[in-house]
């Protein structure tokens, strides 16, 4: 069974590698993503959220990210992020269940 520690890091790496798929095979099919614009349900879903949101960011946005906490807990896991001045505080929270993401709710304040 794949751990919360490694399924946040493969979703850390897929996310930095610009690695859409490699992002979305981290979630259940049933999966539920909190955001502040709204919950998205399933992978189909959060596949739409993702690519919107990445195609949103500014050039370098995702090459400038540093996690300043990792967390994880049996099956769960918390991150808190910064990208410079785009992002100075973004946060995570997964719920990991048989090596997928259950849950994420994510939120970044992007001024």
């Amino acid at each position: 069974m794949t751990s919360t520690a490694d399924v946040v890091q493969h979703h850390l790496e897929s996310l930095a590698g610009g690695d859409l798929p490699g992002v979305i095979s981290d979630y259940a099919s049933d999966a539920t993503l909190f955001t502040p614009n709204g919950t998205f349900n399933g992978t189909d879903e959060i596949q739409a959220f993702f690519e919107g949101f990445v195609a949103s960011l500014p050039e370098d946005f995702i090459a400038n990210m540093e996690v300043d906490v990792h967390s994880i807990d049996s099956e769960y896991g918390y991150i808190t992020w910064h990208s410079g001045d785009a992002a100075p505080l973004g946060t995570d929270t997964f719920h990991v269940v048989d090596g997928k993401f259950a849950m994420q709710s994510f939120a970044a304040y992007l001024p």
